[in-house]
């Protein structure tokens, strides 16, 4: 059963789903705005390859057409392209390079071959840094790129890093983005340090969210985050365990309760230091936030306490969650407004990304 917009603005799973769409995806029909996955990942053949020769993982890869099928069977019109993890880096740094434009030139294809439906965000080959420059050049003047993916952590060592996002090795990379007012993207991935820590339990389930947070702490705490103002950070999953302790990172966060049950940034006991000369809070909600992994009343209240709403942005993990049933769960748990559900696929995406305005 395809989505109607109904269902989508008013969380109508029987009645409202009976609206016909006869094979069109919704950006063929006469709305006034689109709808916008910031975290959908389509993964180059060259990198399933990788995973796959070395058994580094197994997961359910889904071509581009499967992708445009399951996005319109949702409703999503637009979904901005980013590779799973672990990364590109195996140890050499010339394989990672090449690995890193493949998995953009594949994406830049999607996009001339499948126009309006498709954008990129820029994989760099981590941890070279000069290729990570040239990288985000040729992503950005050549393939027209949205932004840069960075996954939470990185480093030397092959595949799982040791090294979070606001390391001061990174300091040209960001001052190039700076300067370009650039987006990033990022997404988690195991930690060296943090590995098979509980028998019979995925990484992702606890250590996803975590290291979200642990990249987070990073860029605040390092003075990444102050530093380079004009970069724009996308946090997926909604912030991970974040909006849970951000009593941890602000202080007594009941001081900060303003009208309306919001965070307000300055207020008491709030401590500048010198890379935080605004406070922690101030850079916290200046980061925008999906959804995916998160279509739950509990940690969507949570983070709309915590940020302004125009913030958040929809976001649905393409290929391992149904991005139909994604959208139901999302109306479902009466968090957000119909127009709300509308706003954070559109109006706050293209605050963000002008380019897909209708």
């Amino acid at each position: 059963m395809k989505l109607s917009r109904r269902d989508w603005l008013g969380g109508l799973a029987a009645a409202g789903a009976g609206a016909v769409l006869g094979g069109r995806s919704l950006a063929q029909t006469t709305r006034k705005t689109k709808l916008i996955n910031v975290h959908h990942h389509l993964t180059s053949p060259a990198y399933v390859k990788f995973l796959q020769d070395n058994k580094v993982r197994q997961f359910p890869n889904k071509s581009a057409q499967q992708g445009l099928e399951e996005m319109d069977k949702a409703g999503i019109d637009t979904a901005i392209c980013s590779i799973i993890g672990p990364g590109i880096h195996f140890g050499n740094l010339a394989d990672t390079r090449r690995m890193a434009r493949a998995c953009n030139e594949y994406a830049a294809k999607l996009v001339s071959d499948y126009p309006g439906r498709f954008g990129i965000f820029t994989v760099l080959p981590l941890p070279d840094i000069d290729g990570s420059l040239k990288e985000i050049e040729y992503g950005f003047d050549t393939l027209k790129a949205d932004g840069v993916y960075l996954f939470t952590n990185w480093g030397e060592m092959p595949l799982y890093g040791d090294k979070y996002i606001g390391d001061p090795a990174l300091a040209p990379i960001y001052q190039e983005l700076n300067r370009r007012k650039a987006v990033i993207y990022t997404h988690p991935k195991d930690n060296a340090c943090c590995r098979e820590i509980i028998p019979g339990l995925s990484d992702t389930t606890i250590e996803y969210g975590t290291d979200t947070t642990r990249a987070i702490a990073s860029l605040l705490f390092s003075g990444t985050a102050s530093k380079y103002p004009d970069v724009k950070f996308i946090m997926s999953h909604a912030g991970g365990t974040m909006p849970f302790l951000i009593s941890r990172f602000i202080g007594g966060a009941a001081a900060y309760l303003q009208e309306g049950g919001k965070l307000k940034a300055g207020a008491p006991p709030e401590r500048a230091r010198p890379t935080l000369p605004k406070g922690p809070l101030y850079e916290l909600q200046k980061f925008y936030w999906d959804t995916a992994n998160a279509a739950n009343p509990i940690s969507l209240s949570a983070l709309r306490r915590m940020l302004p709403f125009e913030q958040i942005l929809f976001g649905a993990d393409f290929p391992f969650a149904d991005l139909a049933e994604d959208r139901k769960l999302l109306a479902a748990s009466a968090t957000l407004s119909p127009k709300e559900l509308e706003q954070i696929g559109y109006d706050n995406v293209i605050r963000l990304l002008p380019k897909y305005k209708v």
